[in-house]
């Protein structure tokens, strides 16, 4: 949930940057009104005037308008800009994302390797209980070992338990991460073999300074703050506007003798 609310910021640039380029459109208006007036006495311009027949009256008018200013050619750079930002913030959140998955998978796998190790030291610690019964038995050995053997199983089992409840919980951590429901009967399949490195550190930094996606994504906004600084300046620049239009009215008796 968390990366599908950060890519959903994609929507909001791409509504900006339509917005931003059709400010360079010019602007159009068109009006109506229709007025009904019944017959008796008006006033005009301070003088009274009385009418025996009712009155329809009707405006209209088109307008059409440009305005331009050196913010009308910066502000559609600006919201591209804040575009590749929010791009770069997707693809950053992507690959932590990605990321957070991997690592929190070889969680998992590491729990299940603990619980394992611990399975063998149960098995361990019951051949030494076994053992510690059977020297009784001839005589080489005390109760006292016995009772040392049944404390270590004891704790070694408490410990297969606590092994195997944090399989379930890393596992609820893994799917959490994913934002879904964790199906029954999960088995981990993909195995990561460790094979030692064969790169050079300089190379490693060099390519993170290029493509990590954190660093992008803070280049691409400081780009984008830079185009908004401009923007703000062009506010104190001169403006060019341009206005024409068209209209009428009418008055109309509806008392044809009139």
């Amino acid at each position: 949930p968390a990366y599908l609310q950060v890519a959903n910021n994609r929507r909001t640039a791409d509504a900006a940057v339509r917005s931003a380029r059709g400010a360079l459109l010019p602007s159009a208006d068109a009006s109506f009104g229709s007025r009904y007036q019944q017959g008796g006495q008006q006033v005009f311009n301070g003088l009274s005037f009385t009418n025996s027949s009712d009155a329809i009256q009707s405006s209209y008018g088109l307008s059409v308008g440009y305005r331009v200013s050196s913010a009308s050619f910066v502000n559609p750079k600006a919201a591209m800009a804040n575009r590749d930002a929010v791009e770069a913030d997707i693809s950053g959140n992507s690959e932590q994302l990605r990321a957070a998955v991997t690592q929190q998978y070889l969680s998992v796998l590491q729990a299940q390797a603990r619980s394992a190790l611990q399975d063998t030291l149960v098995k361990t610690a019951e051949t030494q209980l076994e053992l510690a019964k059977a020297k009784v038995a001839v005589g080489s050995g005390t109760s006292l070992d016995i009772r040392r053997a049944e404390v270590a199983l004891g704790q070694q089992q408490v410990a297969l338990l606590t092994a195997r409840n944090n399989v379930e919980v890393e596992k609820l951590r893994l799917f959490q991460q994913m934002g879904v429901a964790q199906p029954d009967s999960v088995r981990l399949t993909t195995d990561f073999p460790v094979n030692p490195p064969t790169f050079a550190l300089a190379d490693l930094l060099d390519q993170a300074r290029r493509q990590n996606p954190a660093i992008v994504a803070l280049r691409s906004r400081e780009r984008a703050a830079s185009l908004n600084v401009k923007v703000a300046q062009a506010a104190y620049t001169p403006t060019l506007s341009l206005n024409t239009g068209w209209s009428g009215n009418s008055y109309q008796y509806t008392d044809a003798d009139f």
